[in-house]
């Protein structure tokens, strides 16, 4: 055997490495830069070596077999990076995807959200993905370790491309989806793996089966996560209302970007809650200016000084002090009563020409005196449209 060992080449030691049959032994430099060799950790350290051999055969033959044998090496790296039962749970913090995570989410600074904060920053995301290499866990004691090439050439533990991941196919794409899928029911309280496991399914346009394992595990605080890095703000505004969180309620509302009727139903159910400023604000965003001006008229001075705030901490503002800024308080009060009459004149005055355009095939007098006494048409426009109505009767 030891002769068979003398006389391999260099294509049977590649093949081998390939295998998992060589080397045999991993390097430790000790501090008396002497050399102690260690018998390789199967389970959690050959297949980063057997990577090194599979990319090297790659590169010089790119065959199908190789490819999926690379593939399916791949995921037997990716077991070793994560919490799982078969690694004793003891990658919990998941240092090989430290710097990628890190890089990929930030908080955001939202100081009146309770929820999880964490946004990805897409952009730098897909650069990540582009760029960044994986290395070894900390978790694994042999990953300053070096082991010998086919050309019997002392190298160290190799870094893995993170793309490679993200590109897996078929088959293995489903497996490493299953890996997360575990690891995220096995580890209810590390945010990491599900920080993760979304990445995963974001590059592969499949964030609703995130949404749907999320929910599974009965993991209320990631499906109203998921909401928030989705940026729905509308779904998540609605989870706020049910638990009756009306101040986060506001600040989501005002991020979001709903429809008109949408914002009219929103403050609705403000004016239920008996919060008339944060109705107000989302009447205002929702162009009832009518209604908007009445609620406005009827709010006390300190109420709309608190809603100044609030949009204030809404656009990352430092707040205005009720009594040393009154004056300035008194001055935005005025500005937005003028600004919301002339957006009622505006409203009037198209609703004028929508009904003038109209005149002549389809409005009565009935219609005009309705609207005129509802506050649509100014005297001015009613006697216009009363004339134009005596003319075609004539």
């Amino acid at each position: 055997m030891n002769k068979l060992k003398i006389f391999q080449s260099r294509k049977d030691r590649l093949h081998l490495g390939i295998v998992g049959l060589y080397p045999q032994v991993v390097i430790e430099a000790t501090k008396e830069k002497k050399e102690k060799h260690h018998p390789i950790n199967e389970s959690q350290t050959r297949p980063w070596i057997r990577h090194y051999f599979l990319m090297h055969v790659l590169r010089e033959t790119n065959g199908a077999d190789d490819i999926l044998a690379r593939d399916n090496n791949l995921i037997d790296i990716f077991k070793t990076t994560l919490p799982l039962k078969e690694n004793s749970f003891a990658e919990s913090i998941l240092s090989s995807w430290r710097l990628f995570l890190d890089s990929t989410f930030r908080d955001a600074e939202t100081p009146w959200y309770s929820g999880i904060r964490k946004v990805l920053q897409a952009e730098r995301f897909y650069n990540i993905l582009e760029q960044l290499e994986l290395e070894m866990p900390s978790s694994n004691i042999q990953r300053t370790y070096q082991f010998v090439d086919h050309m019997r050439t002392q190298r160290k533990i190799p870094r893995i491309p993170i793309k490679l991941f993200f590109s897996l196919p078929g088959n293995e794409k489903e497996k490493l989806i299953e890996i997360l899928r575990q690891a995220l029911k096995s580890n209810p309280h590390n945010l990491d793996i599900a920080l993760l496991a979304y990445t995963f399914f974001k590059a592969w346009n499949r964030t609703n089966e995130f949404l749907q394992l999320v929910r599974q595990e009965n993991r209320r605080e990631l499906e109203e996560w998921y909401y928030w890095v989705e940026n729905d703000m509308k779904t998540l505004g609605t989870s706020k209302r049910a638990g009756g969180n009306s101040m986060t309620t506001f600040f989501i509302y005002d991020r979001a970007s709903l429809s008109a009727d949408e914002y009219k139903e929103a403050a609705d159910w403000f004016m239920k809650e008996n919060e008339f400023k944060c109705a107000y604000h989302c009447y205002y965003k929702a162009k009832e200016f009518e209604t908007a001006l009445e609620l406005l008229q009827n709010i006390s001075t300190k109420e709309f000084a608190e809603l100044t705030n609030l949009r204030r901490i809404s656009k990352g503002e430092k707040p205005l002090d009720l009594l040393t800024d009154a004056t300035q308080y008194s001055v935005i009060y005025q500005e937005e009563m003028e600004t919301l009459r002339g957006f009622a004149r505006i409203k009037a005055a198209e609703s004028y020409k929508q009904l003038a355009l109209k005149a002549r095939h389809h409005f009565d007098r009935e219609t005009i005196e309705t609207k005129y006494a509802f506050g649509e048409l100014s005297e001015d426009e009613y006697q216009r449209l009363m004339r134009q109505l005596q003319e075609r009767k004539q």
